[in-house]
């Protein structure tokens, strides 16, 4: 027997029977979906038998970026920046979850009917396409109707063909792009990777190594992944910076235990009046003042300046940026096999310290 169809007038009937358990397709921005209320693990064992039992990992549908970001789990900076920002674009951010990092992803619906009935849900919810298994996405709703499992469908009209939401994946200090279609792989770094510099008194030492370590983490996923979007434009700069001056033979050292390179790095002064805007972080109190004035947002490590020292106050220097690096990481969603020795290169590569893993 065909599943009912429900018109837009009857959204709230359609989100009853998802909140009781049944299958419900619905509109969203490109194809039909048939939704099902996700289970503690954010699965759905009646979604998988829709689809012949393959358990495929269904992303989370959503309302809006509030919904997103209290359904999806607890994210880092860079995760919400990413939810935030493309989210709302048609982007499936796919982001870290659990202890495993395992991926889940999140589409933020604005089909106007679709993003209601999420709404009206108040759950979380996963989705797939409305077809079977190895077949092509159907937009017709008496076809949706007459497949099994489904209880309504949430009917606006046979949907026009639209190209698939572009999907991409969470990783440290960037994106990958795992499908690149509505949503282009420039708009994407236009939207999402910001601009950052690093502030010190010479930018020789604390922000010249913060700049180039982040700068190599970027560089080591270019090296590893295809199509990967940075999440940083870099810069660094200091007070009295000089470009006549050179990095010191400690901080060199230090750098190279981070296989870290920085011996073409020029010092530059700091501008409070920059033409582009940027988020300004401060590597210590001596140049915090002068920082927040230039930027009311702007945010402060305690680094030690480790100038005239020991090779072990270099060192510590390090550590300490280092340390502090982990405010700008998100975590990387695993997808795939070989994603557990890509991090474990990262890892011997960059000597993560220990802590929060949330």
């Amino acid at each position: 027997m065909p599943a009912d169809i429900l018109g837009p007038d009857r959204v709230e009937d359609a989100a009853r029977i998802l909140r009781e358990g049944g299958l419900v397709a619905f509109p969203t921005d490109t194809v039909y979906g048939v939704a099902a209320l996700a289970d503690s693990e954010l699965h759905s064992a009646k979604l998988q038998a829709f689809k012949g039992g393959r358990r495929e990992p269904f992303s989370l549908h959503l309302p809006d970026v509030d919904s997103a970001l209290r359904f999806g789990g607890p994210m880092r900076e860079l995760e919400r920046h990413a939810v935030t920002q493309l989210g709302p674009r048609g982007v499936t951010v796919i982001v870290a979850h659990g202890s495993s990092h395992a991926g889940l992803g999140l589409r933020i619906v604005q089909h106007e009917t679709g993003s209601v009935f999420l709404k009206l849900a108040n759950a979380a919810v996963v989705a797939t396409s409305a077809n079977l298994h190895g077949q092509p996405p159907l937009c017709d709703p008496d076809a949706i109707a007459g497949l099994p499992g489904v209880a309504a469908v949430l009917s606006t009209g046979e949907l026009p063909e639209r190209p698939a939401s572009s999907v991409v994946r969470m990783l440290r200090c960037g994106l990958e792009i795992l499908r690149e279609s509505a949503v282009s792989k420039s708009e994407l770094g236009g939207t999402f990777t910001r601009n950052v510099e690093f502030v010190c008194l010479g930018n020789l030492n604390r922000s010249a190594f913060a700049e180039h370590l982040l700068r190599a983490m970027q560089q080591y996923y270019v090296s590893q992944l295809r199509n990967f979007v940075p999440a940083f434009h870099l810069d660094s700069s200091g007070l009295i910076g000089s470009p006549s001056a050179r990095v010191p033979a400690g901080m060199h050292e230090a750098a190279a235990a981070y296989h870290v390179e920085m011996k073409a790095h020029v010092p530059s002064r700091f501008e409070a009046a920059a033409e582009t805007p940027r988020e300004l972080i401060a590597m210590g109190e001596d140049v915090w003042g002068e920082v927040i004035a230039a930027d009311k947002t702007a945010r402060r490590w305690t680094v030690y300046d480790p100038m005239g020292g020991s090779p072990m106050a270099y060192r510590a220097t390090a550590d300490q940026v280092r340390a502090h690096m982990e405010a700008l990481l998100a975590r990387t969603a695993v997808v795939r096999e070989g994603d557990a020795s890509m991090e474990s290169g990262f890892d011997n590569l960059f000597s993560p310290v220990s802590g929060d893993d949330t």
